[in-house]
């Protein structure tokens, strides 16, 4: 019983999940897996063969291509549900645990009984595939700008929520995605500032 409740929980704070009522709930019973990570843990990864939707109950991860931080993640957050029906088998990101999380596996057929079952669920699904494909987009749109400073103001903005971004990566990390120098980085940075597009806190950032 704890599981369900625990369950339950951790889908209702998820946007793709949680308009879902006690009986489509009640088709994941046996669909589910619960796993537990410590820091330093890896989730998922180009070794996964499963195919399933993750969803961060809680705690943090990231999601890193090599050492590179693509992304972070956290509770109510979910991954794998652009690749359940791509034919590759295998995941093309890691995802790392940065604090002790819980994760909620949802196989695919579970997925798929949802589908079956609930088209405000399918909706939904398709409405999140559509925005992941327009993320990678924005994300490509930002790495292949020949002009360094438009370069990082659009990787800023599209890491950004209403203006607002925290930089969750080395600058090393960020030098080498957006293929730009150390030096490179740090003068954009500057000339962002001094132009008056963004203002730095640290690792805070308001986009003007």
């Amino acid at each position: 019983m704890k599981k369900t409740v625990d369950i339950s929980k951790a889908l209702s704070k998820t946007w793709l999940f949680s308009t879902l009522d006690e009986a489509d709930t009640a088709k994941l019973n046996n669909c589910c897996t619960l796993k537990s990570f410590k820091k330093g843990d890896t989730v998922f990864s180009g070794d996964t063969r499963e195919k399933c939707i993750g969803v961060l109950a809680d705690g943090e991860a990231t999601v890193k291509k090599g050492e590179v931080i693509i992304n972070r993640l956290s509770s109510g957050d979910i991954f794998g549900a652009v690749t359940l029906y791509n034919s590759s088998d295998s995941f093309v990101n890691n995802i790392i645990a940065i604090t002790s999380c819980t994760v909620v596996f949802i196989s695919k057929q579970g997925v798929e009984k949802l589908i079956d079952s609930s088209p405000e669920f399918s909706k939904r699904y398709i409405e999140y595939l559509s925005e992941r494909i327009y993320f990678l987009n924005s994300k490509i749109k930002a790495y292949t700008i020949p002009d360094a400073e438009d370069k990082l103001y659009n990787y800023l903005c599209s890491i950004s929520t209403d203006g607002r971004a925290e930089l969750n990566i080395k600058m090393t990390d960020l030098a080498k995605l957006l293929n730009l120098s150390r030096a490179s980085l740090y003068r954009v940075f500057d000339e962002l500032v001094s132009s008056g597009k963004i203002v730095k806190n640290g690792k805070n950032i308001i986009i003007i």
